[in-house]
């Protein structure tokens, strides 16, 4: 005995077309094949205007990168293939520009960083040395007198002004009127200069010691 066929029961209703759906479908037809020729057209009128007058070197187009691995912002095996280098030092090279890198990215870092720190660390400490050491008002006061005092001081000359001499002499000459009239002198001139050098004598002693 056959298998019998078990009629199945539809869950959804068939979707119902509308009576202008062809009419609509004749429209978009229409509208396509417009815009296709009207591609067409456009990509003709481009094809036979833009580059009509235009003269272009074959050789300028086809240009060859340099091979330079120290150009490249990474190392590939490409990059290393004309230094004929093994394995093992292909590795090791990479392995030390990656470790330069970051050592320099981390020493930027770092200078940033304590730059920023600078900025915002305010200057605190104990400036009573820096005080001490640094010079006062007074001492800087009594240097610039000092100074000035020695600048307004005339310098010693090896030949005195004839007016200066004129009147040395002057007194001079009195001072020997007055030894040369003196009772002591006239009477023993020898002993009384004697006895004048030796008072000298001691009394420029004296003022040594």
């Amino acid at each position: 005995m056959g298998k019998q066929k078990r009629s199945r029961q539809k869950y959804h209703n068939a979707a119902v077309k509308p009576q202008n759906s062809k009419s609509k479908g004749g429209e978009d037809e229409a509208a396509m094949e417009g815009l296709e020729t009207a591609s067409i057209s456009g990509k003709s009128a481009l094809a036979s205007n833009v580059f009509k007058n235009l003269k272009i070197d074959k050789e300028d187009l086809v240009q060859k990168l340099p091979n330079d691995w120290d150009t490249k912002s990474a190392i590939t095996s490409t990059s290393l293939k004309g230094l004929h280098l093994k394995k093992k030092d292909r590795k090791k090279l990479r392995h030390e520009l990656l470790v330069q890198k970051l050592d320099a990215v981390e020493a930027a870092r770092k200078a940033a960083k304590d730059k920023k720190r600078k900025q915002e660390t305010p200057v605190v400490g104990d400036i009573g040395l820096l005080g001490e050491a640094l010079p006062t008002l007074d001492m800087l006061l009594k240097s610039d007198q000092h100074k000035k005092k020695e600048c307004n001081k005339e310098k010693a000359r090896s030949i005195p002004k004839e007016k200066r001499r004129q009147k040395q002499m002057m007194k001079d000459i009195e001072l020997f009127g007055q030894v040369y009239n003196h009772p002591s002198y006239t009477s023993n001139p020898r002993g009384t200069i004697h006895e004048h050098l030796q008072n000298k004598l001691k009394q420029e002693n004296d003022m040594d010691l």
